[in-house]
């Protein structure tokens, strides 16, 4: 780090100082967590006026930065604590101590390099461990890894998810409509439906995250309701776009991960569709894991029959073997595709009824391809 970012985290710690812990939620997890705390903010700005870390940016700056934003007026500050190496959430914890932590979900990301999935949840579960007798953790119920974290927690725990019996509020009948994801928000006996603008059943969790918090701070379901709809999506983040010849995209390009890239794919298996054809590019920064990984991704695309795949350059080689050897019809599948021969073939392909998602890590551009076929709907 250069001085000026010691200098300036030395500053954010002593600011925080200032401000009593209650008022800091941290947000942690491998996947949801920008969407979390997009929805959080949304939430609790009914209420409070709110400050929160800024989307899809390095969290070891954008933490300190926030802190520095404070003033008298903020009533809540919600932080992304995400984690790429060992000993980041103590950094964290040493500019802060949230009183209230909400975890996402605990899986396989791509820009985590910390090895097996219990260094992963040993590091994430450090923000459980430290809270007190006072503070209360968030949890996601249908997470069997996040579920581990509420042992090590002194605190209260509630459970958000699909499960009635054991969450304080849950979803039910989750669909997706009209390329929006729709679903019902309940609360004891109290229930509500939720058009929310986020594509994709698995962004219902971040949703369920932020509602439970709208609960803990006395907010009601309908304020919370309009809160989450008012929620728009962000670019490149599995946006349905119109593509050639009467056909739609899914664009997911900003980046790509194991748990991202089946989430995407449940999506593309919800939207009716005459043919269901993915593009993918290489997930990286996998590290020793990269190879186990793409051939799940492999015998995913495999079980789920999709009609066409079409696959760049790089790691996704490993998919195009892995297809093979299970036997996947040849005509359906193209590998080692430059990004301009994917505009090529997309063009001469798509046709009317087609829904194809286009998906890869964010160093392959395949947001280039996007542009190339398609304009916003």
């Amino acid at each position: 780090m250069k001085p000026f970012n010691f200098l300036r985290i030395y500053l954010a710690r002593q600011y925080a100082k200032l401000y009593p812990s209650e008022m800091f939620i941290g947000v942690t997890g491998s996947v949801g967590k920008t969407t979390a705390v997009l929805a959080c903010s949304a939430v609790l700005s009914r209420k409070y006026k709110t400050l929160s870390t800024k989307p899809n940016t390095d969290p070891i700056s954008n933490v300190p930065s926030t802190l520095l934003r404070l003033n008298p007026s903020i009533k809540k500050v919600i932080l992304e604590m995400g984690i790429e190496h060992k000993g980041e959430m103590d950094f964290y914890l040493s500019l802060v101590r949230p009183k209230i932590s909400v975890l996402t979900r605990i899986a396989y990301a791509h820009n985590e390099t910390l090895g097996s999935i219990n260094e992963v949840l040993q590091e994430k579960g450090k923000l459980i461990e430290s809270l007190d007798k006072d503070g209360i953790a968030l949890l996601n119920w249908d997470d069997p890894n996040s579920k581990k974290l509420a042992l090590n927690c002194k605190g209260t725990v509630l459970y958000y998810g699909m499960d009635p019996e054991n969450c304080t509020i849950w979803a039910g009948n989750p669909k997706i409509e009209n390329f929006a994801t729709t679903f019902e928000l309940n609360l004891g006996v109290e229930r509500v439906k939720v058009n929310f603008q986020l594509l994709g059943l698995h962004q219902v969790y971040p949703a369920l995250a932020a509602s439970l918090l709208g609960v803990v701070h006395g907010i009601p379901l309908t304020k919370i309701k309009l809160a989450l709809e008012s929620i728009e999506s962000s670019e490149y983040c599995l946006q349905a776009i119109s593509g050639p010849n009467g056909s739609i995209l899914l664009d997911d390009t900003y980046n790509s991960s194991p748990s991202g890239l089946d989430g995407a794919i449940d999506t593309l298996l919800q939207i009716p569709a005459r043919r269901r054809i993915l593009v993918l590019g290489a997930m990286k920064e996998l590290g020793l894991y990269s190879e186990q990984l793409h051939r799940l991704i492999a015998q995913r695309i495999y079980k789920e029959k999709l009609d066409l795949v079409f696959l760049g350059q790089g790691e996704t080689r490993i998919v195009a073997d892995e297809l093979k050897s299970l036997g996947f019809w040849e005509e359906r599948l193209e590998s080692n595709l430059k990004n301009s021969e994917l505009v090529s073939k997309l063009l001469k392909t798509l046709s009317k009824g087609d829904v194809c998602l286009i998906k890869g890590s964010r160093s392959i551009r395949l947001d280039e391809v996007v542009k190339r076929i398609a304009k916003k709907i």
